[in-house]
């Protein structure tokens, strides 16, 4: 791997910070105290069926040809489309367009600080985007092209995924790229019975622990809100149907929410490009 010239990297002896936290040490009981007390309030002030606040804008890449920046809390996303171009080394004919999604952390985004290259869960996630996407998105009036999507992790503070893909949906809208229906997305993480909304990072590391005895794990949904239709849901951890369907419930419920906040972002957009066109 290319060595990373442009920042002072560590000595290969030194050791993560966090192994001199005082949490570090901690078993599963005693970080869910910290993180969720006896009234079920997180130790950010929410409720376990609160979401963080949403900040969004389209058009902030100039060299794109769509963009949108959005922030859920302290997780910072940005998203980038491109013009449709010729599908590489494609020998067949497509009838339908195909969608390159790329998912990537800054190396300032997260704790550990992240390679150049994509990893697994870089990789993984970026399938998962080009799946809610394509639904999404009327492919079939560009055959045998290309629209690429790239998606920057600036801070993630959990919830990156679902970010990534409201913002993914809002960038391809504003690159004018014929679309069936908004896209939104809303992640939950379960903990023992109880369902947690739009998790922060510490959260999510603590739904996916192994070390939980009972059920756990994180679920990330995307969905069309006038079409009604799912185009994606992304499971990790032990969890059973029932507490799955309570759970694609209250995500449902969130989608809704956010869906207004999209809407208002591209209608703002346009009407900024009417007076534009329309100044003497």
């Amino acid at each position: 791997m290319p060595t990373d010239y442009r920042r002072n990297n560590g000595p290969e002896s030194s050791v993560s910070y966090q192994l001199h936290t005082k949490t570090f040490l901690l078993g599963y009981e005693e970080k869910l105290k910290l993180l969720l007390n006896e009234n079920d309030v997180r130790k950010d002030g929410r409720k376990i069926k609160d979401a963080r606040k949403i900040f969004i804008k389209s058009g902030i890449v100039t060299k794109a040809k769509g963009s949108a920046y959005i922030e859920v809390g302290t997780t910072k996303v940005i998203v980038s489309v491109f013009d449709p171009r010729e599908i590489p080394k494609q020998t067949k004919y497509s009838i339908h367009g195909e969608l390159f999604c790329d998912f990537k952390f800054s190396p300032f985004a997260c704790r550990h600080r992240r390679a150049l290259q994509a990893d697994n869960e870089e990789k993984s996630l970026a399938q998962a985007m080009k799946r809610a996407l394509e639904p999404a998105i009327c492919r079939h009036e560009f055959p045998n092209f290309q629209v690429d999507i790239f998606a920057n992790v600036l801070e993630d503070n959990g919830s990156a995924l679902s970010a990534a893909i409201t913002a993914a949906g809002l960038a391809v809208a504003n690159a004018g790229i014929p679309m069936f229906d908004i896209l939104t997305a809303a992640t939950v993480g379960i903990l023992d019975d109880k369902i947690l909304m739009d998790p922060s990072r510490e959260e999510e590391e603590l739904c996916q622990s192994s070390c939980c005895p009972h059920e756990h794990g994180v679920i990330t949904l995307a969905r069309m809100s006038t079409h009604e239709q799912i185009s994606e849901i992304r499971q990790t951890g032990n969890i059973r149907m029932k507490t799955l369907q309570e759970a694609i419930k209250c995500l449902m419920e969130a989608n809704k929410i956010i869906v207004p906040i999209v809407q208002q972002t591209l209608l703002e957009r346009v009407s900024k490009f009417i007076e534009n066109k329309t100044d003497p």
